[in-house]
């Protein structure tokens, strides 16, 4: 995030600079919302790393639902509380990943919109559906690149 000191450091430090968009969002040289990513070689040159931050948590299927991975053309538009909220309307998954990444669209995302959902095993724990589960499908993807 480019806002993060540490994050902002490395930018300036390479040559790269932040800016803020008219939405008060930063970007690196004024075009990537984000300081690591996979692509965006020319950005490699001014701090851009591919290099992932990782966090190692417990799971417990007992009261952990579901696990969402979203692209940053989801990010941009949704934040985490509203998809967290349309994933627990959702029957399963394969629902939930394409009612996402259809209101991802819906909203302007101009970016690829990609989600994977990981069903837990309080999967619709917090859903007001009877519909059941079958954990035999382990997740599901939807996605439109732009």
């Amino acid at each position: 995030m480019p806002e993060r000191k540490d994050e902002k450091e490395r930018i300036r430090k390479t040559g790269g600079f932040i800016t803020w968009n008219s939405f008060g969002q930063p970007h690196v040289n004024g075009r990537l919302a984000m300081t690591r990513s996979i692509g965006d070689f020319d950005l490699k040159t001014s701090g851009v790393i591919a290099e992932p931050e990782t966090k190692r948590i417990s799971l417990h299927h007992v009261h952990d639902s579901f696990l969402a991975l979203t692209t940053d053309g989801i990010n941009f538009i949704m934040n985490s509380q509203e998809i967290c909220d349309i994933i627990n309307q959702c029957n399963d998954p394969k629902e939930a990943a394409q009612r996402i990444s259809e209101q991802a669209l819906q909203y302007g995302a101009e970016d690829n919109s990609t989600i994977i959902v990981v069903p837990f095993g309080a999967w619709g724990k917090h859903n007001s559906s009877d519909v059941s589960f079958s954990f035999s499908r382990s997740f599901v993807s939807s996605g439109r690149w732009a």
